[in-house]
């Protein structure tokens, strides 16, 4: 875990937060605040408060967790203290003096604050507010390994590393892998060229190159659906080789496409069961390990055979 920024792991949580629409859990922030919480995750704070963060906080426009009436007489005199998660966070407002803090000191400062309504992370853009209420909920939260069901392509989502659906060359192919190869540039066939391929099943990882809202990819070479026995096996373990990967690189979120659903065929309810099965069997292997998984379903019936399956869970 050494060099890990907690704080860009909130950033990455709320952003799929926003992604995944109104019904979304925030379980992934507040797993990513907790261990921030025990790793001494530093935000930026700004030293005096800019005029348009004040705005923002007293009329937040869509702001998940509670609407913020202006003319409401108890507001009066109250405000919340703006977090920021990075330089790139701070930079989207105006331009203000900043100081970085741990989280921890800032509970602390709510202690002789009575006016201090609590916090509110990234106020400029895709915001979260704290509450003293809700900081209360997010202390007694107990760290667990999650699963997410997010309707959109895993180019999109923010995770720590998200997994390409690769051939056993490494080399590019269509579908997900073109598309994941596109984005991250020619650096990225290099970098695989030199990995010397990989056997189904199995996963390698390189780093994501020109892809922003990841710092790896791991490579993940699903079987060709046949129907023999061997065909699950194969595909769980491109899930538990994943995560295997993931977790010992320092990842705390990982997201996947639909292995082995494309062109080689695989039946996407059988498919869907094995992946699920195969992360929680993972999470069950590894208990005091904290990941956030999202399962990236990019057309609408994966999204309806995965919500289906979770719900029966």
């Amino acid at each position: 875990m050494a060099q890990m920024n907690y704080a860009k792991e909130v950033e990455r949580a709320l952003e799929n937060w926003y992604f995944a629409g109104q019904d979304a859990t925030p379980t992934p922030i507040f797993n990513a605040i907790q261990l921030g919480l025990e790793n001494d995750m530093q935000f930026i704070v700004p030293v005096h408060t800019p005029d348009s963060a004040e705005e923002l906080m007293v009329s937040a426009e869509q702001i998940k967790f509670k609407e913020l009436e202006t003319n409401d007489p108890k507001m009066r005199g109250k405000y919340f203290i703006p977090l920021f998660t990075s330089p790139k966070e701070v930079d989207k407002g105006e331009e203000t003096v900043v100081i970085d803090r741990t989280l921890r000191e800032m509970i602390d400062v709510l202690d002789y604050r009575p006016n201090c309504l609590g916090f509110i992370i990234n106020p400029w853009d895709k915001k979260m507010v704290i509450t003293r209420e809700t900081l209360d909920v997010i202390l007694k939260h107990e760290l667990k390994s999650h699963i997410n069901i997010i309707n959109g392509s895993v180019l999109y989502v923010h995770a720590d590393a998200i997994v390409n659906a690769a051939n056993e060359s490494l080399l590019g192919g269509g579908g997900v892998d073109g598309a994941i190869h596109k984005a991250a540039g020619p650096q990225l066939l290099e970098a695989c060229k030199a990995l010397g391929g990989c056997p189904t099943g199995g996963a390698k990882m390189t780093s994501a190159f020109k892809l922003k809202n990841a710092d790896y990819i791991i490579h993940a070479v699903g079987p060709k659906y046949t129907g023999d026995e061997n065909d699950s096996k194969l595909l769980a373990a491109c899930y538990m080789n994943s995560l295997e990967l993931a977790w010992r690189n320092g990842c705390m979120s990982v997201a996947f496409p639909g292995i082995s659903t494309g062109v080689y065929g695989y039946p996407l309810e059988e498919a869907a069961k094995i992946s699920l099965s195969a992360v929680v069997r993972w999470f069950e292997l590894h208990p005091d390990v904290t990941l956030n998984v999202y399962f990236c379903c990019f057309r609408a019936e994966e999204m309806e055979v995965y919500k289906n399956l979770t719900q029966k869970r």
